[in-house]
C-alpha cells in the first residue's frame, strides 16, 4: 500500500498570504474519498497535487466536461481531447508557416558555407579571411618573440640568464610585463654587483657618554676658588696674581733671579714667599681637577677623531644610504667636538683664575653619536653578503628587464600587439555574425520540429476505439451514440439518434458530462512517450445535473477504476485515485459498500502476532474538510449513513461558520426530504406560522431571493426556530438525534 504527502502550507488564499487549509499536510493513500462542500477548496486541492506531484506521477484531473470536451459551434460539432481540439485551418496555417521558415533556413545555409561563384562574399569567406589575417599578425608576433628569445640567452658580458639553453620566446614573452627601463647609474650598479666577492664587515662598538656630567663637573671647576692662606698685600687682584704666578714660573730656575719686567734682582725670600703661596694644597688640588677634566675631554675628542667611516667597503646597492647616513654622523661630531673643545676653553681659562670663581658655562648639552642606523646598514650589507647569489640573480634579472624593455620599445611591439588585438575583434566580429547566422539556422530547425509536433498532436487522431467503448457502456443507457462529424478522421464528434445527428448546442449538460468522463477513463489507458510513472488520478466532482441512470453509470466506471478490474488504466497498489465530491449521495454509494472486515496477521509485536480486523477505513483514506480543516474519518460511526444525514452534517457545519443564507438552504432541504419520507403535508408541517413560512417554505423562495433577501435572525435564534418547528410537529427527539450526533 502506497502513501504521498501534499503540502497544505503551500496552497494559499488568492492575493493573499494566508494558507487555505490550516493542517500542514494531508496524507493520501492509493484510494481516498473526500466530501466538501461547495468552495471548501476542492480545486483548487486539485490544481495543488498537480503542481506538487506532476514531476514525480503522471497526473491526470478530471475537471468536468469543459476540460475535455471542446465545443465548436461553427460546425456544431464537438472534439474530445484532453489537451483541446483544433481545426485542419489551424493546420494550415501551421505549414504556411513552416514553408516560409524553411525558405529562410535554406538561405542562411547558403550564407554559412563556401559560395560557388568564385568572388562572391557572404559570411563563410568574412570568417575565413579574419581569421587569415589574425595568423598573419600572430606569425609577425611569433617572429619577434622567437628572436628576442634568442638575443637575450646569447648575451655576453654579463650574462642575462642563469640557463641560457632553457630560455626561449615563451620565456620572453612571460616576462614582457616585467620589463623596466634602468638608468646608467642603476645599470652600473647591477653589473658592478654581478662582479663583486663576498664582503663582511664589523659593526662599530661605540659607547655613549654622559655629555651632561661633564657640564656638571666643569661648571663645579669653575665656581671653584683657592681661599689664601698667607696674605701679601700686593697681590690685591686677579691679574696681580696671574702675572705673579707667571713670574714666578719663569724665574723658578733662574740663578741671577734678575726680573725680566723690571730688571730689578728678586729676593730669596721674594721667591719663597710666592713659592709658599701658589704651592698651597687647594692650589694643587684644584689645578689637578683641570688637568684631569682637559685629559679626559681630550680622550673624548680623539675617540671622536678616530671614528673614521666611510663607504667604500659597501656594496653598489647600499653607498647612497650609507653615504647619507655619514654625512649625517659628521654633523653630530661635529656638534659634539665644538661642546667638548669649549669645555677645554673654559677650563684653560679656570687655570689662570685659581683664586676667584667664573662664570657657568649655560650651553647645549649635545646628544651622543648615534650609529645605530650606520650599524643596520652594515648588517645589511653583510646579510647581503651572505645571499649574494640571489642578490647577484636580481641584478641580472634588472639588466635582462632592462633589455627586454628595449627591444619591445625597438620593435614597437605594443603596435603588434595593437595590429593582432584589431585582426582578433574583426574575427570576433565575423565568428559573432557567422554564429548569430548558425543559432538563427538552429532556432529555425527548432521552431519547424515544433510546428512538426504541433502540427501532428492537431491532427485528426484515430478515436475509433475509444468511440465504440463509449458507445458500448451507453448502449443500455441511452437512446443516442457517439457518431464521427464528416468523416472518422475530422477530430470531432456529433449525437446521432435514430439516423438522425444532434450537434453540440443540442447537448444538455448531463450528456456532455457523461461523454466527457467516459472519454477521460478511455485515455487513462493511453501510453506516454516519456518513461512509464505511476499515475494520480482525481475526480474533482465528476457529477453533474445528471439524471439517476447516468450516475450510476459514473459510479459504477470509478469503482471498476479503483477496483483493479481496468488495470490498463488503474493499478490499485501502485497508483493513487482521489474522488472529491460535495454530493453526500455520490460520496455514499462510490465508495467500497458495506462495513466487512477482513482478518489480517498483525505482526508488530514479532513475538505475539495477532489477528486484527481491517475494514475500508484502513486500507482507504475517508476525509471531510470541516472549516478549513481535513477530518479523517476512522470508522463508519464517524460517516455519514445516508444522503439525509449529510444534510445534517453540512448544516452544523454552516453554523459553526455563521453562514446563515447557506444555513437556510440546508435547513429547508432537510425539511423537504423529511416531509417527503414522513408523508407529511408541508402546510400542515409549517402550522400556519408566518416566521416558519418565512425562512423555511420551500415555495416561498427561490435561491437567488434568499440569498438577496436580509433577515434580522442571527445563527441561534435561526437554530432554535429550527428546533422549535420540529418540536411543534412532535419530532423533538429527532432534531436532537441529528443536530447532537
Amino acid at each position: 500500500m502506497g502513501e504521498i504527502k501534499i503540502d497544505l502550507t503551500q496552497i494559499k488564499f488568492d492575493d493573499l498570504d494566508e494558507a487555505l487549509f490550516l493542517d500542514d499536510e494531508l496524507i493520501l493513500k492509493n484510494k481516498n474519498f473526500i466530501f466538501a462542500k461547495n468552495g471548501s477548496g476542492k480545486s483548487t486541492l486539485a490544481d495543488a497535487i498537480k503542481k506538487q506531484k506532476e514531476n514525480e506521477y503522471d497526473v491526470h484531473i478530471f475537471k468536468g466536461f469543459e476540460s475535455v470536451l471542446g465545443e465548436n459551434e461553427k460546425l456544431n460539432a464537438f472534439a474530445l481531447a484532453t489537451d483541446g481540439g483544433e481545426n485542419q485551418k489551424r493546420i494550415e496555417e501551421l505549414e504556411h508557416d513552416k514553408t516560409a521558415k524553411e525558405i529562410s533556413k535554406t538561405q542562411i545555409s547558403d550564407s554559412l558555407k563556401e559560395p560557388i561563384e568564385e568572388n562572391a562574399d557572404n559570411f563563410f569567406t568574412k570568417k575565413k579571411k579574419a581569421e587569415k589575417r589574425l595568423l598573419e599578425k600572430q606569425g609577425v608576433i611569433d617572429q619577434f618573440l622567437y628572436e628576442s628569445g634568442k638575443f637575450i640567452s646569447s648575451h655576453q658580458m654579463p650574462t642575462l640568464t642563469e640557463n641560457p639553453r632553457s630560455y626561449n620566446k615563451n620565456s620572453f614573452k612571460n616576462e614582457i610585463s616585467k620589463r623596466q627601463q634602468l638608468q646608467e647609474v642603476e645599470i652600473s650598479r647591477a653589473k658592478e654587483l654581478l662582479k663583486s666577492e663576498p664582503r663582511l664587515l664589523n659593526t662599530y662598538d661605540f659607547s655613549n657618554i654622559n655629555y651632561k656630567k661633564y657640564l656638571i663637573s666643569i661648571n663645579e671647576i669653575l665656581q671653584s676658588k683657592v681661599e689664601e692662606k698667607t696674605k701679601i698685600v700686593r697681590l690685591n687682584s686677579q691679574e696681580r696674581i696671574n702675572f705673579a704666578q707667571r713670574g714666578l714660573e719663569l724665574h723658578k730656575h733662574d740663578e741671577e733671579n734678575i726680573c725680566a719686567f723690571c730688571g730689578n734682582e728678586i729676593s730669596i725670600e721674594t721667591i719663597e714667599e710666592l713659592e709658599t703661596y701658589f704651592s698651597a694644597d687647594e692650589v694643587k688640588a684644584l689645578k689637578h681637577r683641570i688637568i684631569k677634566g682637559k685629559d679626559q675631554i681630550s680622550k673624548e675628542i680623539e675617540r671622536i677623531d678616530n671614528l673614521k667611516l666611510n663607504s667604500t667597503d659597501f656594496y653598489p646597492d647600499f653607498i647612497p644610504e650609507v653615504e647619507d647616513e655619514i654625512q649625517n654622523i659628521n654633523e653630530q661630531t661635529k656638534i659634539v667636538k665644538t661642546f667638548l673643545i669649549e669645555l677645554i676653553n673654559s677650563l684653560e681659562i679656570k687655570e689662570k683664575n685659581l683664586f676667584s670663581e667664573s662664570s657657568v658655562l649655560e650651553i647645549s648639552v649635545p646628544a651622543n653619536i648615534d650609529l645605530f642606523n650606520f650599524n643596520n646598514l652594515i648588517k645589511k650589507n653583510n646579510e647581503f653578503s651572505k645571499n649574494l647569489t640571489a642578490e647577484q640573480e636580481k641584478a641580472r634579472a634588472k639588466l635582462r628587464y632592462h633589455e627586454i624593455y628595449n627591444l619591445v620599445e625597438k620593435k614597437h611591439y605594443a603596435v603588434m600587439l595593437n595590429e593582432q588585438e584589431n585582426a582578433q575583434e574583426n574575427l570576433d566580429e565575423a565568428q559573432k555574425n557567422f554564429q548569430f547566422e548558425l543559432t538563427k539556422k538552429i532556432a529555425l530547425e527548432n521552431e519547424i520540429n515544433n510546428l512538426d509536433v504541433e502540427i501532428a498532436a492537431l491532427q485528426p487522431k484515430a478515436e475509433k476505439q475509444a468511440i465504440n467503448h463509449i458507445n458500448k457502456k451507453l448502449s443500455s443507457k441511452v437512446l443516442w451514440e457517439l457518431d464521427f462529424f464528416d468523416d472518422e478522421n475530422s477530430g470531432y464528434y456529433q449525437i446521432k439518434q435514430d439516423g438522425k445527428c444532434r450537434g453540440v448546442k443540442q447537448l444538455s449538460t448531463g450528456e456532455k458530462n457523461v461523454i466527457a468522463f467516459l472519454y477521460f477513463i478511455e485515455k487513462l489507458e493511453e501510453m506516454k512517450e516519456t518513461p512509464k510513472k505511476n499515475k494520480i488520478v482525481v475526480f474533482d466532482d465528476p457529477m453533474s445535473s445528471n439524471d439517476d441512470t447516468m450516475q450510476y453509470l459514473i459510479i459504477c466506471e470509478l469503482q471498476r477504476i479503483f477496483q483493479g478490474n481496468e488495470k490498463n488504466k488503474f493499478i490499485p497498489d501502485k497508483d493513487f485515485l482521489i474522488i472529491l465530491t460535495h454530493n453526500v449521495h455520490f460520496y455514499l454509494n462510490v465508495q467500497p459498500h458495506g462495513n466487512f472486515k477482513d482478518k489480517k496477521l498483525d505482526k508488530t509485536d514479532k513475538n505475539n502476532p495477532k489477528l486484527k480486523e481491517v475494514s475500508k477505513y484502513d486500507k482507504n483514506n475517508f476525509y471531510r474538510i470541516q472549516n478549513r480543516s481535513f477530518k479523517l474519518i476512522t470508522g463508519e460511526h464517524e460517516d455519514f449513513k445516508t444522503s439525509y444525514e449529510g444534510l445534517w452534517i453540512e448544516l452544523k457545519d454552516l453554523y459553526a461558520c455563521g453562514h446563515k443564507n447557506s444555513m437556510l438552504n440546508s435547513m429547508r432541504r432537510i425539511i423537504e426530504t423529511y416531509t417527503k419520507f414522513n408523508s407529511i403535508d408541508t402546510k400542515k408541517f409549517y402550522k400556519g406560522n408566518d416566521e416558519y413560512l418565512k425562512l423555511f417554505n420551500v415555495n416561498s423562495h427561490s435561491i437567488d431571493d434568499l440569498s438577496a433577501e436580509s433577515f434580522t435572525e442571527d445563527k441561534e435564534q435561526m437554530k432554535d426556530l429550527f428546533r422549535q418547528i420540529f418540536v411543534d410537529n412532535d419530532a423533538g427527539s429527532h432534531f436532537e438525534k441529528y443536530w447532537e450526533k
